[in-house]
């Protein structure tokens, strides 16, 4: 009878390290490294901060949708990318210019760009604005409000007065046209305005419609009947200044982007998984989430109980927690995040909660689809042009991983455990072997 546990437990033992060893081998080894060299070609300057409408956004989705063939996966729904139309601030010829003119129309104060005002990209349904103290409708330490024949302005002072930051372009936003001015630049305007001359700015954006695209890459399941898991990141950026100073949105959100696409070479390595995995590269999220909320216009019919991981600045070189966005209307005891909150505990990952709608997973959980958001949630330098890949850490993408990859394997390959420990297999069914072989040998001298 021992001898044929004993048996017993050697093939287990020898059969766990064929498995564990082939796993070790063929398993492609996700590698932070290469998610760090990713972000630094895409944030590179080369792509002028991926704004939707230009060429190098398009450049982007073309290099996505490449790097998704190379991991072996396929169109969805025989699409490799999804068109749609949207509204993009269009570069138009000119110099921008906020002037001050009295009466007799002699130039009182010219403000310099970029040094005491500047645009924010919110919109430019008007790029031309002209006023004097009778159109303001309020006025405080922070701003100018303006309504004329052409709509509603605003000329106001940023955040620890700092005119490098940008804001996403938002074609309904509230007012036709957003000015930034310093703290100086407002005060003088405020008194310029009290003596009744006028106001005249320009800047050379206009709104104008292009098409644009998502890009999709699809790894089928063995189970076709249930509707995918989702994993998905943005790739498009909020562009470059009028004086050509580039956003290169590094961590937000080259990180993202790169990240799944080393995901998508991991999870492809491991066969064919038992639920099938849709990768997305979200376009137009700086506007508003549009690519990810036309992507559930066409296809909701066919994601209704699928389960969304998104991935939106991932590598904050800073000290701070991982971040599982939810919802608005999420809380901690949402079972869906809750079930990625224990895999942190059980991990030991430094995490926290965020329930914003401020990103793709919005989208989503608008239609009552299962969706987070995967963040280190650092705003120090985001919409800035310091946000750049030398800000980037190893270790916090390789902490994203540690969850996700467990949390996705869960989901898509019914948590098989040698894949998510064949480490700790191999290593047990080595140490079984020669426990079986020294025990053997006692036995061997005992006879």
């Amino acid at each position: 009878m021992k001898k044929l546990i004993g048996s017993l437990f050697l093939i287990f033992c020898l059969l766990l390290l064929f498995y564990s060893a082939h796993m070790y081998y063929t398993l492609y080894k996700f590698n932070p490294t290469n998610v760090e060299q990713n972000i630094k070609y895409i944030s590179s300057d080369q792509f002028k901060g991926r704004l939707p409408g230009t060429l190098e956004n398009q450049e982007i989705a073309t290099y996505i949708n490449t790097e998704l063939k190379k991991s072996g996966l396929k169109p969805y729904k025989g699409n490799e990318f999804q068109n749609f139309k949207v509204k993009y601030p269009k570069t138009i010829k000119g110099s921008p210019y906020l002037k001050v003119s009295g009466k007799d129309g002699i130039l009182i104060k010219d403000f310099v760009y970029s040094k005491d005002f500047k645009e924010d990209m919110v919109n430019f349904r008007t790029n031309h604005l002209t006023f004097n103290k009778s159109n303001v409708t309020a006025i405080n330490s922070d701003y100018i409000k303006v309504s004329t024949t052409d709509g509603p302005f605003i000329l106001f002072v940023p955040p620890n007065n700092d005119l490098s930051f940008r804001s996403s372009f938002i074609s309904g936003s509230k007012y036709n046209m957003y000015i930034m001015v310093t703290n100086q630049s407002l005060t003088m305007l405020k008194d310029l305005i009290g003596k009744d001359n006028t106001v005249d700015c320009f800047v050379p954006y206009e709104v104008s419609e292009t098409s644009i695209s998502n890009v999709m890459g699809y790894l089928e399941g063995t189970d076709t009947s249930s509707p995918p898991i989702i994993i998905s990141a943005h790739f498009d950026h909020i562009g470059t200044d009028l004086n050509g100073t580039i956003y290169n949105g590094a961590l937000d959100n080259a990180s993202g982007l790169s990240f799944i696409l080393e995901m998508s070479k991991y999870l492809t390595s491991l066969g064919k998984p038992d639920r099938s995995i849709l990768f997305i590269g979200f376009n137009a999220e700086e506007f508003g989430c549009l690519g990810s909320s036309q992507f559930i216009t066409k296809y909701k019919d066919y994601i209704n109980n699928s389960k969304v991981f998104n991935f939106d600045m991932i590598g904050s070189n800073n000290p701070i927690p991982l971040c599982i966005m939810g919802a608005k209307n999420d809380t901690t005891k949402t079972p869906f995040i809750k079930s990625i909150s224990k895999i942190c505990e059980s991990e030991k990952i430094f995490f926290n909660y965020l329930f914003e709608d401020a990103s793709d997973h919005e989208s989503f959980r608008k239609q009552n689809i299962d969706a987070i958001t995967f963040c280190d949630n650092d705003m120090t330098r985001i919409h800035t042009p310091k946000d750049t890949y030398d800000h980037i850490s190893l270790t916090a993408i390789e902490r994203c991983y540690n969850v996700a990859s467990k949390v996705i394997v869960n989901c898509t390959f019914k948590g098989d455990f040698i894949i998510l420990y064949y480490k700790e297999c191999f290593l047990i069914s080595i140490i079984g072997i020669l426990i079986f072989s020294s025990l053997y040998k006692k036995s061997t001298k005992n006879t």
